[in-house]
């Protein structure tokens, strides 16, 4: 698997296990880490310092970028909520 599909797994994973149970702290940051990984994924150039205006604004862009990239693929998003949900034993 790809880092950024072994990435986008994770964010799914994440968000059916916040909307459908509690999670640990260390389970939060995971996460949080991954999808501050994963919005930096769709900006061109080096990540800016972190608290900076610059990286809030790199965040705003990834965060489209990651937006448009689920609106361009939702059979894939649709099919990797429904394994993380089996992942996670949501049915």
């Amino acid at each position: 698997m790809s880092p950024f599909l072994t990435m986008v797994t994770l964010y799914y994973l994440c968000d059916q296990a916040a909307a459908h149970r509690g999670m640990s702290p260390s389970e939060v940051a995971q996460c949080m880490a991954n999808y501050e990984a994963l919005k930096l994924e769709f900006i061109d150039e080096d990540p800016a310092r972190v608290g900076s205006v610059e990286r809030a604004a790199q965040n705003r862009l990834g965060y489209r970028g990651f937006k448009a990239w689920e609106a361009a693929n939702p059979v894939m998003v649709s099919e990797m909520r429904r394994r993380a949900r089996l992942q996670l034993g949501l049915g």
